[in-house]
């Protein structure tokens, strides 16, 4: 497997985006092939050569149907645990031909436990649109170091 930033490794800390931890998915442009809650699923991406929905192959991630128009797609999430995002995984495993070839995250902080919606105005860069790399752990540090809930 590649890795965009080659050696970096976000083991030992905290999946702030997992169901496990209380993650949400709150809302997607598209999820027609794939489901968004693919998402926060704790643990690694399964590969299934046999397994097959009403739309075609069934995959373990997110996936919106190709675009036609301009524009790009996005999902929003709800951290589970509020927090600083040190690095982001883009998993692209087992996209090989259908895999985004970029990708930005955009963090928002709300007051409190989190739990409200963040405002249009509240998101900022955390990362750049960055290429990635087809069957792949995308692993990229973020080095804005505010409190966020929302990605």
């Amino acid at each position: 497997m590649q890795t965009s930033t080659g050696s970096a490794s976000f083991t030992g800390l905290v999946d702030l985006a997992s169901q496990l931890v209380g993650g949400t998915v709150l809302a997607a442009t598209d999820d027609f092939f794939a489901a968004k809650e693919n998402l926060i699923q704790p643990g690694a991406a399964v590969f299934d050569a046999d397994r097959y929905t009403d739309l075609g192959k069934w995959m373990d991630g997110w996936e919106s149907r190709r675009k036609r128009v301009p524009g790009h797609d996005h999902c929003v999430v709800r951290l589970g645990l509020p927090g600083v995002i040190h690095g982001v995984d883009i998993d692209t495993s087992h996209f090989l031909g259908n895999h985004p070839p970029y990708a930005s995250i955009e963090g928002a902080a709300v007051a409190g436990d989190g739990t409200g919606n963040p405002h249009d105005d509240a998101w900022e860069e955390l990362l750049p649109r960055a290429p990635l790399a087809p069957g792949s752990h995308n692993l990229f540090p973020v080095l804005n170091t505010g409190r966020w809930t929302h990605v």
